[in-house]
């Protein structure tokens, strides 16, 4: 089972970049058993920066091109989006894989202006896939005092929502 985790589509974000290596740092952990437990479940894909130009230019929302790479997603051209283009080619491949390979979980790491603390934003999934998809965020909250339950969102309504940052919004 394949867990992907990726950072900085949104150069500004520094904080998602700490956060990776605390990730990182953390799966690497040869004596910790939750961490051997982790590696012996998954095969970790990670991609620490989804935004590399950006990132190096100093912009805070936006690539080389301006465009808003997290706006992307569905229909990357290689060409102006490669990075995006080959995340999402290799996600696609990895939900085409058989069950004992199939992609099971994507954390894309963020940061926030003017919120504190950790939270998610998932998908608004149907049936038993919602349940999991809030268990995580739930967990998390039981297991870290700096994670907001609350503050999470998984509806619909935000995952569609356009970023009035955005140029293309």
């Amino acid at each position: 089972r394949v867990f992907w985790i990726s950072s900085r589509v949104h150069p500004g974000e520094t904080p998602a970049a700490h956060m990776f290596n605390g990730v990182l740092g953390f799966l690497l952990r040869k004596d910790d058993p939750r961490a051997a437990a982790l590696r012996k479940l998954y095969v970790f894909k990670l991609v620490p920066n989804l935004n590399p130009d950006g990132v190096f230019r100093g912009h805070y929302r936006t690539d080389t091109r301006g465009a808003n790479l997290n706006r992307c997603y569905a229909e990357p051209e290689p060409s102006t989006h490669p990075t995006i283009w080959a995340a999402r080619e290799a996600v696609v491949h990895y939900c085409a894989r058989p069950e004992a390979e199939r992609l099971d979980m994507y954390i894309d790491l963020h940061g926030h202006a003017n919120k504190r603390g950790c939270f998610l934003f998932g998908n608004s999934l149907d049936g038993p896939a919602h349940v999991e998809n809030v268990l995580l965020a739930r967990l998390a909250s039981l297991n870290s005092p700096y994670f907001d339950f609350a503050a999470c969102d998984f509806s619909e309504r935000n995952m569609h929502a356009r970023d009035r940052r955005d140029p293309s919004a």
